[in-house]
């Protein structure tokens, strides 16, 4: 029988990729592969992945979703998380192709890398920890205590793992390597109350979760740098005096000033330095690789499979020094001028008032909540579906039941978090003008508003 095309792209993995790249051949997932009618087999595992995840509702809401504070409604030229996606999605595929790595396991874990970043961006994600955390208990919180917080790699795994809804399993069914590499794509402060099934637990981050990594924290620094030049929120002058940039200027000569205003030299200056930082990532990265690689004595694929828990280190794709330096200097630079300020507190202050209002309408009163969310509260805790019950017998439930559950406050974090920022700025409108989340006084405002020590 012919070799189907998988199996030749498999071939073609263990013949182009270094022996510490991933093969697919090998990746396992929690639930078989539904044959469904297929007559073709062309699709390595983490390609099923990649277009798993691109087909998924939560992928589609990034475009709605702002990469900082709220999206405008009619906003045609700045960044949001769709397009961040997609390119540290690039990013990460150039630096791994570059270093021979699997590039359609980079790219699974950049497309889902960002797919449990609530509505707000981070103020969001703050928000929902603080609730979940406890930290808000006694000010509007659940008053459970800690349930876990809540945290954007940790809600990207729940959403691939359990909350879309496509197949007859739960979630999206994805191999357990680019489960790992999206729960493991960002910074987690507080270690899994849990074991996670099939997930390495305590280990670092492996080398195409660790280009992922990398490309998104320079992907972030650049492209807000970008975002706040094109639309004048930081002077020229101002970004023409950061290290980096002095060294573009230098390197490119007179052209750069024969490039015109504003907007053509800020092209140039985020064009210049992606290539500078990638192409810094990329030497450095080799160079260490090929150390490591000789002093953990990895030939073969099977040899780095046998050997990978205990010789990674989660710190072989990295910038070098320079490149640290001038990357630090412009997350600096950002945090001072462009991530902080009166518009931006008010900005981000709107969506914490948006995202605690939600939540507390919903939680006094879960009739509120569309029907989805309480039937899947029904299908978790063997509850009665609330809308069966007779109006006499609601209120009791609710307060028996629905407000003592940590199922029902996690399930809520769900639900707000799969919000974007128009349809919750929508909802939230429409619960205050039928009076289910109140007006607040300025005194609340203050409460609500300050961060908890």
């Amino acid at each position: 029988m012919a070799d189907s095309m998988r199996q030749r792209l498999e071939r073609a993995e263990d013949e182009t990729l270094a022996p510490y790249a991933l093969r697919s051949a090998t990746a396992s997932r929690r639930h078989p592969i539904e044959n469904e009618g297929r007559a073709f087999d062309y699709r390595t595992q983490f390609q099923r992945d990649r277009d798993r995840i691109v087909y998924s509702r939560a992928f589609r809401r990034l475009r709605q979703k702002a990469q900082a504070g709220i999206l405008p409604a009619y906003e045609d030229h700045r960044r949001n998380r769709l397009t961040h996606t997609l390119e540290v999605s690039q990013l990460a595929r150039t630096l791994g192709r570059a270093l021979r790595l699997n590039e359609d396991l980079i790219e699974a874990i950049a497309l889902g890398h960002d797919l449990g970043q609530p509505a707000f961006g981070p103020s969001g994600e703050r928000t929902l920890d603080e609730l979940l955390g406890g930290r808000l208990d006694g000010r509007g919180g659940p008053g459970l205590g800690d349930i876990g917080g809540f945290a954007r790699p940790w809600q990207s795994l729940r959403v691939v793992d359990w909350i879309e809804k496509r197949y007859d399993h739960p979630g999206l069914n994805l191999t357990d390597p680019v489960r790992e590499g999206i729960l493991k794509s960002g910074s987690l402060e507080r270690a899994p109350t849990k074991s996670i099934e099939a997930v390495r637990a305590g280990l670092p981050a492996l080398l195409e979760t660790q280009c992922v990594r990398l490309a998104d924290r320079i992907s972030c620094a650049l492209h807000d740098m970008d975002d706040a030049l094109q639309s004048g929120v930081v002077e020229l002058a101002r970004v023409e005096r950061l290290e980096g940039v002095r060294q573009l200027r230098k390197k490119l000569g007179p052209r750069y000033g024969g490039r015109g205003g504003r907007f053509m030299k800020a092209n140039a200056i985020h064009r210049g330095l992606v290539h500078l930082m990638i192409t810094s990532a990329v030497l450095a990265s080799g160079r260490a690789l090929e150390r490591w690689r000789e002093k953990n004595r990895i030939a073969s694929a099977g040899e780095f499979e046998a050997t990978k828990n205990q010789a990674v280190t989660g710190k072989e794709i990295a910038l070098p020094p320079a490149g640290r330096r001038m990357l630090s200097e412009i997350e600096s630079f950002l945090d001072a001028r462009v991530r902080r300020g009166r518009d931006v507190d008010r900005v981000d202050g709107r969506g914490r008032r948006v995202m605690l209002g939600l939540f507390a309408a919903y939680h006094a009163d879960p009739t509120l909540l569309e029907d989805h969310v309480l039937l899947r509260y029904k299908e978790l805790s063997g509850a009665r579906f609330l809308r069966d019950l007779p109006r006499a017998g609601v209120e009791s439930e609710i307060a028996s039941r629905y407000r003592k559950d940590p199922v029902f406050v996690r399930l809520l974090a769900d639900h707000l978090a799969s919000m974007t920022d128009s349809y919750a700025l929508a909802e939230h409108a429409r619960l205050l003008e039928m009076g289910a989340i109140p007006i607040p006084s300025a005194e609340q405002l203050r409460r609500e508003l300050s961060h908890p020590d």
